[in-house]
């Protein structure tokens, strides 16, 4: 079986995947033109030019602005709810089976909606595309490194209080460079009271510092993490804390977390004992799917598929969801890896 075969069979569970950064052309053109909101193209071809980063994206600000149209239309109920929905169903296409989406709803009150109403849209998005296509997991809120500190409190206590329909986490992202994590310690302190994990960008656009930082504000996740190999004190410390480093290596090529897709450190972090795992990041703006981007683990960084399999459990180990669901699909994933695993010789 080759790798795109065996990479599609593999049941999956993505960590890192952005609402805004993986909404498909088609939809974004159809609720364009719904809400009257300008279009660069009608062309749905010509249009992923303007949603999709490639190699010559010079950083995470160019990245970022991939974003821009999507949340642009992601500005009603019923818009965010089918974007939801859709990426639910995208996903299993792609055979993930456990995932956590994250947004900032900050984001999505150009029109009027309130923090509430954004939160319990995407809610309902969720909830249906779980029960449709068999997902488990839950969602991220997103707080933005741009704000005022004041508003990302009210976000962690309005997030809080959806803890119980499927809110599981709480993270910190935007442009990283400049606006460092200790800025939003306020609303992360909130965040922990009220029950929610925290997960927070770091390492990506800035160094070492903002890794350290991040940790220090209860992270037991990061968003990529990459930078974290210019410092070996920041490296222990991520290996001895166990922190988790979830990246998304297409992405972090883009977005010039590192200067070239070979140079990524996933492999060696892995090889160290780092917790680390893979997912797309943003599955339009990086124009990758989970399979495609395990692919890519193994054809451009050297992983093995038992790296790729320890990867994926860590995953689920590291997810923020129901313990007991983990649980569940990681003997349905170590089940299925028995199967796809090729049968011993025997003896001639």
């Amino acid at each position: 079986m080759d790798d795109a075969a065996y990479f599609q069979a593999m049941p999956k569970a993505e960590l890192h995947l952005h609402l805004d950064g993986s909404v498909r052309p088609k939809t974004v053109l159809e609720l364009a033109r719904q809400a009257g909101v300008p279009l660069p193209t009608e062309d749905q071809e010509k249009l992923k030019d303007f949603l999709q980063a490639t190699d010559s994206t010079a950083s995470l600000v160019e990245y970022i602005a991939y974003f821009e149209l999507p949340i642009a239309v992601l500005q009603t109920v019923p818009a965010l709810e089918r974007a939801t929905y859709e990426l639910c169903e995208d996903l299993h296409n792609d055979n993930v089976r456990y995932v956590e989406i994250r947004y900032g709803p900050w984001l999505h009150v150009q029109q009027g909606l309130s923090l509430t109403d954004v939160l319990r849209a995407v809610l309902s998005g969720w909830s249906a595309g779980r029960k449709a296509f068999g997902l488990e997991g839950g969602i991220i809120v997103t707080a933005l490194r741009d704000m005022p500190p004041p508003q990302n409190v009210s976000l962690a206590q309005v997030a809080g209080r959806f803890v119980s329909e499927g809110v599981v986490g709480f993270d910190l992202a935007g442009d990283e460079a400049g606006h460092p994590p200790i800025l939003h310690e306020d609303a992360f302190r909130v965040a922990r009271s009220l029950g929610l994990n925290i997960t927070i960008h770091a390492g990506e656009a800035a160094g070492p510092e903002s890794v350290r930082q991040a940790i220090s504000m209860g992270a037991v996740r990061l968003g990529h993490g990459v930078r974290a190999q210019e410092d070996s004190e920041v490296v222990a410390m991520i290996r001895e804390d166990g922190i988790e480093l979830d990246m998304a290596p297409t992405s972090n090529a883009q977005t010039k977390a590192v200067r070239r897709l070979q140079d990524h450190p996933v492999k060696r972090f892995h090889e160290q004992g780092i917790k680390v795992t893979v997912s797309t990041d943003s599955r339009t703006v990086s124009d990758i799917s989970l399979t495609q981007e395990f692919q890519t683990v193994a054809r451009v960084l050297g992983c093995s598929r038992e790296q790729i399999w320890a990867m994926n459990l860590q995953a689920l180990e590291g997810g923020f969801g129901d313990q007991g669901t983990r649980a569940r699909l990681k003997q349905e994933f170590a089940d299925a890896e028995a199967r796809l695993r090729p049968p011993a010789p025997t003896a001639g």
